[in-house]
């Protein structure tokens, strides 16, 4: 193995300059970035020139025959994953690739198959089980700390003017419109928690009324192995919110994943004054600490806030250290494959909407 793997990056839209290129360049010791690859020669040669990255292309073919490259990073639309990922994978390259891995569960087999063929690693940006609250929320109820779990709700909402008010967004053209593209985020984290999905149900609305978009609300019903998951994706407000609540039979957790918060509800049976006073000053206690542990950690650097710095260095880990990636192809194999019944069930109950 060389002394840095190279990398080459396909599609360099906003994710690839805001995390990928960025988590790359951190690991500059273990890795280099040795070429970029969009459809817009243009914009993979600007991006090329303002990250120094000695290689731009416009096709994936010519890059990987040219650049001897050790990791193929996949940063496009989903709708080409496979054909890309199945690409590298044959020219033995070690892929990863943003979510959704693909939009049907048998395009993920065919890139899991190729992975174990070619004996490469595979691995999906899952980002935010990596947030620090979701890591610390795993490790308390594996712990025990709110007895036996029952069930989840959860919150996301983006600013309409990021997403619904967007005509020309390439998100519209996914199946399931706008959930096709945040959707993911909410079942990866769901299954993190319920287990193997059974069944979904969901219910949808359009208070904006535009006809790009059939609807901008989504609330959502994963029926798990180990309990449920009730979800919200909203897109109407202009307010941006990510929450989950977390229920056990001897307490509750609370995820706040914009402030990089957990707070701890223990057991409580009793309504009286003094002990309200008590989970609030608890309540107040865990967001002061949080708060100020999060301050520390940006000054001195000791924990990872980004969930895409998190997976890419542990990627690059499972190849240096033959271990298995941080999110595996099969992981976003069942994430897709939930999706699909997702969008399955959606157009079925709304079938008016999309002839």
């Amino acid at each position: 193995m060389p002394d840095k793997l190279k990398v080459g990056i396909v599609g360099c839209g906003a994710i690839a300059g805001m995390r990928h290129i960025p988590a790359f360049a951190r690991l500059k010791n273990r890795v280099t970035i040795q070429a970029v690859c969009d459809k817009n020669e243009s914009l993979a040669k600007d991006t090329a020139n303002k990250y120094r990255i000695p290689g731009a292309y416009s096709d994936l073919s010519p890059m990987l025959s040219k650049e001897r490259l050790d990791i193929v990073d996949i940063c496009t639309p989903p709708q080409v994953h496979t054909p890309l990922t199945l690409e590298a994978i044959e020219n033995d390259c070690h892929v990863i690739l943003e979510k959704p891995m693909a939009l049907k569960a048998s395009d993920c087999d065919e890139m899991v198959n190729a992975s174990h063929k070619h004996n490469v690693k595979l691995c999906v940006i899952h980002n935010q089980l990596f947030y620090p609250p979701v890591i610390k929320a795993r490790k308390l109820m594996a712990n025990g700390a709110i007895g036996d779990f029952i069930g989840m709700r959860m919150l996301m909402s983006d600013p309409r003017d990021e997403m619904i008010l967007r005509e020309d967004y390439w998100i519209h053209k996914l199946p399931g419109g706008l959930l096709g593209e945040t959707g993911p985020h909410a079942v990866y984290k769901s299954l993190a928690f319920i287990g193997e999905v059974k069944e979904v149900d969901i219910h949808a609305r359009n208070f904006l009324e535009h006809p790009w978009a059939p609807f901008d609300e989504f609330r959502i019903e994963l029926v798990g192995e180990r309990g449920n998951s009730s979800i919200l994706i909203s897109y109407p407000s202009n307010i941006r919110a990510s929450s989950i609540d977390l229920l056990g039979t001897e307490g509750a957790l609370h995820l706040d994943l914009l402030k990089m918060l957990v707070i701890h509800q223990g057991n409580s049976d009793s309504m009286k004054p003094a002990a309200l006073a008590r989970y609030s000053l608890s309540a107040a206690s865990q967001i002061i600490g949080g708060v100020a542990g999060n301050i520390l950690s940006v000054l001195t650097g000791t924990k990872k806030f980004s969930g895409h710095d998190a997976i890419i260095e542990g990627f690059i880990d499972s190849i240096l250290n033959n271990q298995q990636p941080p999110v595996t192809g099969e992981e976003g194999r069942e994430t897709t494959r939930v999706m699909e019944m997702i969008v399955g069930k959606l157009h079925e109950k709304y079938a008016d909407y999309y002839k």
